[in-house]
């Protein structure tokens, strides 16, 4: 059974780590594997013997995913062009002008309502000699018209492979979820939590040696497609490499505070006792803990990230207040909470306070340009209110919709995951993503309220929330959660959060872990 334990821990340890240093798996040959990785994992929770207080499946959580599922494949359901142009009209004005085939069906269409007549006597002449202008194995290359335009259907989705490409993540990794919400243990946790500071470790070393030595090429080898590209670390944008850190970080600051909870138990009161302490095993793994996280809050201010540097604070400032609220020792309280406060002010003034404050001055009302990007998408969105464009579309349509910086730049994204969400999936998407999100907060409320947490399981839990709160806000400028590997990281957080802990033997109660 131990063995067992060790190997999902490991998995999961290698699918967020192959997420990350596989340059955050945006390219097809990394996010495939990482995708059927995801698969694997949450089919190995759901095969597992657990205890029968995790052996329910997270019904509430199951049903919202269901719901977003259900209303992205309506997205993908064909539809007839009339219907579609009823529906979505803004969706019939665009792919007549971005697809080649549903434009020549509605140039038909228009033909046919003009001239009944001649659209017949074209259309008996096209059964007699059926051409195409699209080469196919089947027919004639050298034909020039093609007989199914007529029954030319198309969802309401603009680009259907990349909305079918969104929700073959979004399967994947809501299966992962379900299943390690069931089947992560305690003993999973405590190998994946210290593996995550060493990963986390391991990282920050890659991103300041290669900012040391910089020469255009990631990992000394890899080019980026975009010559200005801000890299930093395995991944080609600075920001998402501070995602991902602000996902790591408040797991490995839940690690530490456990261990230095449960190591002093016992101690006592008086600072001899308390250096006597540091001499301890306990007090070596948590100071080799606490390392570990200077050096990530280092990397992660190295990399000028404003709005990474900006939910670091924030992290911190949760994790110290719950680390004061929670522990019973007011003196322990403040030390924790103390250092954490140090860890972000020393990681800020190695990294440079006046390069720093000189990044966070050049802000301004545009908000680094974003605010032309978010104009752009509520705009967009004002066209396709209801429906959207499609999952995983914002691309497609800016190609032919963007206003802002149009000759200078093509924005993929809308730096702002919550507004690109609204324009991707209308309201259709919009309202069960809602309905998820609530869904997900209430589960996780009633976590806490259970109070069957072990230490190490409930500041592990703390510090997942805090890390789902942390990418919340840098979300609101960003789009780290659109790297497949940052959304893996971002689901095992989600699984610890709302996992169900095992009733231990002796516990007469539900009970909250302060110390």
């Amino acid at each position: 059974m131990t063995l067992f334990c060790w190997l999902m821990a490991w998995q999961i340890l290698l699918i967020v780590a192959w997420g990350a240093l596989a340059f955050g798996s945006v390219y097809d040959w990394a996010r495939w594997p990482l995708l059927s990785a995801c698969v694997v994992a949450g089919a190995w929770g759901f095969a597992r013997t657990v205890p029968h207080e995790r052996r329910r499946v997270q019904g509430p959580v199951l049903a919202g995913l269901l719901l977003v599922a259900l209303a992205v494949g309506f997205q993908l359901v064909p539809l007839d062009r009339h219907t579609l142009r009823d529906w979505s009209p803004a969706t019939h004005a665009f792919l007549k002008q971005y697809d080649l085939r549903y434009a020549l069906a509605a140039a038909n269409d228009l033909a046919g309502s003009k001239d009944p007549a001649s659209t017949r006597e074209n259309a008996a002449s096209t059964r007699e000699k059926p051409v195409s202008i699209w080469k196919d194995p089947g027919r004639n290359n050298n034909d020039i018209a093609d007989p199914d335009l007529p029954r030319l259907k198309h969802p309401l989705s603009i680009d259907p492979p990349k909305t079918w490409l969104g929700l073959a993540l979004l399967v994947g990794f809501g299966f992962m979820l379900l299943g390690l919400a069931r089947g992560i243990g305690g003993r999973d946790l405590r190998v994946f939590a210290p593996g995550i500071v060493g990963l986390g470790v391991l990282m920050s070393m890659i991103g300041i040696i290669q900012k040391a030595l910089w020469n255009g090429k990631v990992y000394g080898f890899w080019e980026p497609i975009n010559k200005g590209a801000g890299a930093f670390g395995p991944f080609i944008n600075r920001n998402h490499f501070a995602g991902w850190m602000l996902l790591a970080l408040p797991i490995a600051v839940g690690y530490f505070s456990s261990q230095v909870a449960k190591g002093m138990v016992g101690v006592k009161p008086g600072w001899r006792t308390r250096i006597i302490w540091f001499s301890t095993p306990d007090a070596s793994r948590a100071v080799l803990t606490g390392f570990g996280i200077l050096v990530m809050g280092f990397a992660l201010a190295m990399t000028m990230s404003r709005s990474g540097i900006s939910c670091f604070l924030l992290a911190v400032l949760l994790s110290a207040f719950n680390v004061l609220r929670r522990q019973t020792s007011t003196t322990k309280g403040r030390l924790l909470s103390t250092y954490l406060v140090v860890v972000f002010v020393v990681a800020i003034a190695w990294a440079g306070i006046d390069a720093i404050a000189a990044r966070f001055a050049d802000v301004d009302w545009t908000i680094g340009g974003r605010a032309g990007a978010w104009e752009d998408a509520w705009r967009i969105h004002q066209s396709f209110p209801w429906f959207g464009t499609g999952l995983n579309t914002y691309g497609s349509a800016t190609l032919l919709l963007q206003q802002f910086e149009k000759a200078v730049a093509h924005y993929v994204e809308a730096h702002n995951d919550y507004l690109q969400l609204l324009v991707e999936g209308g309201w259709l998407v919009a309202v069960p993503i809602l309905v998820l999100v609530g869904v997900f907060a209430w589960q996780v409320r009633n976590r806490f309220r259970e109070g069957r947490d072990d230490r190490t399981g409930y500041w592990l839990r703390l510090g997942a929330v805090t890390g789902i709160v942390a990418m919340a806000f840098q979300e609101i400028v960003e789009f780290s959660l659109q790297m497949p590997g940052n959304a893996a990281l971002f689901i095992v957080l989600c699984a610890i959060a709302i996992r169900r802990a095992s009733v231990k033997k002796g516990r007469p109660g539900p009970r909250l872990w302060p110390g």
